[in-house]
């Protein structure tokens, strides 16, 4: 690498110093020449921008730039405009900054033709790091990263243990979590004490498993594959790139290019030959080997420059070299998962290749010759490399640097000690004593092939439960781009290569590439997969559609909100895959058996050597040497056919496949160990408004006192336009719509000194005026009691504290609410009804219901929710909160689960356990249900992997004499007990949970 073991840093603004440092400082009239090429178009100014001209107004190492530039000069991306370097006409103006260079800033007045371009550019250089080979050894204080990594070579689930137990020789790693089945950790990591890549190299050395960071799809990334990155390391960067880093050359797969940029290649196009359209109209071809490349990170503000801009930027910087983004890679966890599958899978087919021809030497019947004994221990030893390269390394490194025994010890002593055990025979045997045991190379080699295989079946079934709950696989990677705002030219491109303000065409029967807003076309789309609702919703003009759910029959033209990292799609799994790491209480239950459990059957395998050394010898008066052969066969079985594999994955498998079935249904469970507190619920407490009812509240009335005027109406108006609580929104809505209605001019008073206070209203003053005006209920401003028996919602208005206004608001139950809260009744389980708003609306709605009336609270603020929360939890109550505003965030961090809907504030998401994708009631039933079924599954599994250890266990050991497990099929003692833990957990997605639960849904919405 030419550029990336360079190190760029400044501490001054002079041109001298620069060049010390290795800062170019370089003469505007010669950037043509250092490029060669015509200037990049800008996007969204539909100018030029040089690809030698870097656009820069500070360096981030000269602080005292900023003083003399303000943050207004700084050129955004969509005000730069200059005209070809070999012209003469440059819009840009010069500000001196006290050295001999100048900094470029936006001017008013453009150069003359005559003006000669000789003055110096001040070149912001890439950050560039060599990953591989760079260390920093002036380290600045203490900063937290959180990392992640994937772990590769993560064979067993008791293995979790070894890893967790390394952390602990780091002191700058603090709260490690480790997923076996995803073969990811996440940590925080103190980067002033240890680097990243020196914890990765720690942790490898401690536990034998290879680490590689995983940088989370959310981040703004560009990734380039280019076979010499000098040209783009040596090159400035342009106004929105904030970083560049060379990752280390690797072997990839090419890809195609449409119309100028790419999307990835299959690894089976060797066949096949591609012809690329290049931008500039030529034709080329490329082969579908792999290739060795460099990887460019290319990080960059989104909303600052597009990725497209990046990507054509650093293409001309390279003509004489084709560009490419790298090819889309499963999901970090995913990946791993494949590799060790199909290593897994080629460690197996090599050693089933070696050992077919012992089994055939020992089995068939010919004759026993010396030259087969000498076959056998070429073949039976090959298969014991193979064994001692998969197993030996990390369970030595477990063993020696955390006091660990993982299941490859047992593995690896029994293999070793069963090839040990045959080469004795095979010596025996050479020197004409053979044993009456005969030849064992057929045992170990079976035995390790056997073991392979079962880490085969035990792999793919991992992957195939880590797949089944991706969401990630949702998101479309190709984009109809639409070109010049006509509909009906359209370009495919790479979806990483969209950008804000981008068009984009979605056919018929497709999924949509990201979240966005339709502009044209009309169609109906299946959101089943976000909300879990099978119906179509109709999408029309003004609509929102969201990634990754399924166009109908109609057109969809576009306009995206969200770029693919941070759509629907991206989140969804983002908090999916977030919650996988957390552990349920009941997962530390696990932990410890399975952390005893090694060692346990260690100590078993040595007792049963020793009891069948001494019957064989004094029961069935056999020799010492055929008791120890015989009492070896015992022990090896018993180490060998034990799995602790099972009680690892009894829990982290069922709470996988769970979180993937439950977000299918629109229910997303942040933390999961409230799936295992949801099954004893006892009590649920729903807040009112916009959760038991629609939330679309109506003024049905409204009565106005003699202070009433239209301007106290614009002082409201100002002061609650801005309020998306149902009830002033509504009013807001009203109100504006009265205006409209009447004639008279719309104008909220602009307000000052406003204080919104939860769950009472809000108050201000005009920015023009010292009156004091107050929306908010009627108990908060002290209005009369017998207003408050009013079946209605009431917003109350006061100036300076008078009365002068009374809104009157109704709202709907939802469709099925009547019918849930019988269903959780029927249940056992007590359904409450909390809310602020006043007592007659809460009674009214309650009777609705059929909520009882000691169940029911009205005119309660934030902190009276959750002292009645404390109350029913103080009986011994189990409480699910489920509610959608910025007023129930504090009961939903009080309950045992919180549950906030879709639609709710960004507050009370981020307070909540469980999310709902859809403001349908019937999701809390499905809600239970899942969480029922997920722990019966949990404690299913528990009970299969005590029953199968404890019977193959005493098979194996021999405590039934007729009935014995050989050492050889001992082996498949891990895929005997993995696939029926697996196969439990995945009968929950074939469980229809929601079917009989929508039906009442539709049924009630019907009537």
């Amino acid at each position: 690498m030419v550029a990336a073991d360079r190190s760029y840093s400044s501490k001054g603004c002079c041109g001298d110093h620069a060049k010390k440092k290795g800062r170019h400082v370089v003469n505007r009239h010669n950037l043509q020449s250092r490029s060669g090429r015509t200037p990049i178009p800008n996007h969204r100014s539909g100018t030029a921008i040089s690809p030698g001209l870097i656009i820069s107004t500070t360096s981030p190492s000269a602080p005292d730039l900023e003083s003399e530039t303000s943050a207004s000069s700084r050129p955004p991306a969509d005000s730069i405009s200059t005209s070809d370097c070999s012209g003469s006409s440059s819009s840009y103006g010069h500000t001196p900054c006290g050295c001999s260079e100048f900094h470029i800033r936006p001017s008013s007045d453009a150069c003359s033709s005559e003006t000669t371009m000789t003055d110096n550019v001040l070149w912001k250089e890439p950050e560039v790091h060599d990953k591989i080979s760079i260390d920093d050894l002036e380290r600045g204080p203490g900063k937290v990263e959180h990392v992640i990594l994937t772990i590769g070579g993560l064979k067993c689930a008791c293995c979790e243990s070894g890893v967790s137990k390394a952390f602990r020789h780091l002191p700058a790693i603090t709260n490690p979590q480790v997923n076996v089945v995803l073969a990811r950790v996440e940590f925080d990591l103190d980067v002033g004490r240890l680097t990243v890549s020196e914890a990765i190299n720690q942790l490898h050395r401690v536990t034998g498993y290879t680490f590689e960071k995983y940088v989370p799809p959310e981040a703004q990334v560009l990734e380039l594959l280019v076979g010499d990155p000098t040209d783009i390391c040596n090159a400035g960067q342009p106004y929105g790139v904030t970083k560049v880093e060379v990752q280390a050359k690797r072997s990839w797969y090419p890809t195609l290019a449409f119309s100028g940029y790419t999307s990835p290649v299959p690894p089976d196009v060797s066949k096949f030959n591609y012809t690329l359209e290049r931008s500039e109209m030529k034709t080329e071809k490329l082969s579908g080997k792999s290739i060795h490349q460099y990887t460019v990170e290319v990080h960059y503000d989104a909303k600052q420059i597009g990725a497209r801009d990046v990507f054509e930027y650093y293409e001309q910087l390279a003509p004489h070299q084709q560009l490419y983004l790298t090819p889309l890679d499963a999901h970090g966890s995913l990946g791993v998962s494949s590799k060790q599958a199909k290593t897994a899978c080629i460690v197996f087919l090599v050693s089933l290749v070696l050992t077919i021809p012992v089994l055939v030497l020992a089995w068939a019947p010919v004759d026993e010759k010396l030259v087969y004994a000498h076959i056998s221990l070429a073949f039976g030893t090959a298969v014991q490399v193979i064994a001692t390269k998969e197993f030996f390394p990390g369970a030595l490194k477990s063993l020696l640097h955390t006091g660990v025994f993982e299941m490859d010890f047992l593995i690896a002593f029994s293999t070793t000690t069963a090839y040990v055990f045959s080469v004795v025979l095979y010596v025996f045997k050479v020197l004409r004593k053979p044993l009456e045991t005969g030849s064992f190379f057929e045992t170990s080699t079976l035995l390790a092939t056997l073991i392979f295989l079962g880490r085969v079946v035990s792999e793919f079934a991992r992957l195939r439960a880590a797949k089944s709950v991706s969401f990630r696989s949702l998101q479309v990677e190709d984009a109809l781009l639409v070109v010049s705002g006509d509909v009906s030219k359209t370009r495919k491109i790479d979806a990483r290569l969209l950008q804000y303000g981008d068009t984009i065409k979605v056919p018929p029967h497709t999924r949509i590439v990201t979240d966005g807003n339709v502009v044209n076309g009309g169609s109906e789309v299946d959101e089943s997969m976000i909300t879990g609702e099978t119906i179509p919703v109709a999408k029309g003009l003004g609509h929102s559609v969201y990634a990754g759910t399924t166009n109908g029959s109609g057109q969809l033209i576009i306009r995206l909100t969200a770029l693919p990292h941070e759509n629907s799609v991206s989140q969804i799994a983002a908090m999916v895959e977030n919650a996988e790491l957390s552990k349920p209480k009941i997962q530390a239950l696990a932990d410890r058996i399975a952390g005893w459990f090694v060692p346990i059957i260690a100590a078993i395998g040595v007792v049963v050597f020793l009891i069948w050394t001494f019957v064989d010898k004094y029961h069935y008066h056999r020799s010492w040497r055929s008791s120890v052969i015989a009492a070896i066969t015992y022990s090896i079985a018993t180490l060998i056919v034990s799995c602790p594999c099972a009680i690892g994955l009894a829990v982290p498998m069922v709470v996988l496949i769970a979180g993937g079935v439950s977000a299918r249904f629109g229910i997303i469970f942040r933390d999961p160990q409230k799936l295992e507190v949801a099954q004893n619920a006892t009590d649920i407490v729903f807040d009112k408004t916009g959760t038991l009812t629609t939330g679309n509240l109506e003024v049905v009335n409204y009565e106005y006192g003699r202070l009433w005027s239209n301007e106290v109406r614009d002082m409201v108006l100002g002061l609650i336009k801005d309020d998306k609580h149902p009830v002033p929104t509504a009013v807001f809505k009203f109100l504006k719509q009265a205006s409209n209605n009447e004639g008279i001019p719309f104008h909220p008073t602009p307000m000052e000194d406003i204080d919104n206070i939860p769950g009472s209203g809000v108050k201000g003053r005009p920015r023009k005026g010292t009156l004091m005006v107050s929306v908010g209920n009627p108990t908060w401003l002290g209005i009369k009691h017998q207003i408050l028996q009013s079946q209605h919602t009431l917003l109350c208005v006061t100036v300076s504290g008078n009365h002068c206004a009374t809104f009157r608001l109704q709202d709907k139950p939802r469709p099925a609410a009547e019918k849930v809260v019988k269903a959780l009744g029927n249940r056992g389980v007590n359904v409450h009804m909390i809310s602020g708003d006043s007592e007659g609306a809460v009674g009214h709605t309650a009777f609705l219901l059929g909520i009882h009336e000691s169940r029911s609270r009205a005119c309660l603020k934030p902190g009276d929710k959750q002292k009645y929360i404390q109350d029913v939890q103080a009986k011994g109550g189990v409480v699910i909160f489920c509610g959608d505003g910025t007023n129930d965030s504090v009961a939903i961090k009080q309950a045992d689960v919180g549950v906030s809907i879709n639609d709710g504030s960004d507050v009370a998401k981020s307070a909540s356990d469980v999310i709902l994708m859809s403001a349908r009631l019937h999701n809390m039933l499905i809600l239970l249900d899942i969480s029922k079924a997920a722990y019966r599954r949990i404690l299913t599994n528990f009970g299969w992997s005590a029953t199968y250890n404890i019977v193959a266990v005493l098979m194996a050991a021999g405590a039934f004499v007729k009935i014995r497990i050989e050492p050889a099929y001992a082996a498949l003692g891990e895929m005997v007990s993995v696939c029926p833990v697996i196969f439990i957990a995945f009968q929950l997605k074939w469980q229809n949970f929601g079917k009989k639960y929508r039906e009442m849904e539709y049924e009630a919405e019907c009537n």
